[in-house]
């Protein structure tokens, strides 16, 4: 099962904690990944709708079109998460776009493929 939703807000952000957050939010529904920037060669935290569904590593490979974003899972991800993979449509400017695309690429390197 893939779980696809639309998101009302797409945020990209570094908090007092020096942890990189890229999240894709709506009501009922989020998928979001985290970095810490202070750990070096740290893996990157990915969960979806609840603490629960979270994995550190687990992505196969994301595409990233202009308006949404689909990940797909390895085995380990599809356990914690629950799930096969997740796609998020979403809105967004050109500046946070080109800004997405930047700490996607930093923190998955080759197994972002952009699909534009």
């Amino acid at each position: 099962m893939i779980i696809h939703f639309e998101a009302e807000a797409v945020e990209i952000e570094v908090n007092d904690l020096n942890v990189l957050f890229v999240g894709f939010y709506a009501e009922e529904n989020y998928l979001m990944i985290q970095l810490s920037l202070d750990i070096e060669d740290g893996n990157y935290h990915i969960e979806r709708d609840d603490q629960s569904y979270g994995e550190y590593g687990g992505v196969e490979k994301i595409n990233l079109w202009r308006d949404s974003i689909e990940v797909e899972l390895d085995d380990n991800g599809k356990e914690n998460l629950q799930c096969d993979g997740v796609k998020v449509d979403f809105e967004t400017d050109d500046e946070n776009y080109q800004l997405l695309i930047e700490k996607l690429k930093f923190i998955f390197g080759n197994s972002l493929i952009l699909k534009d």
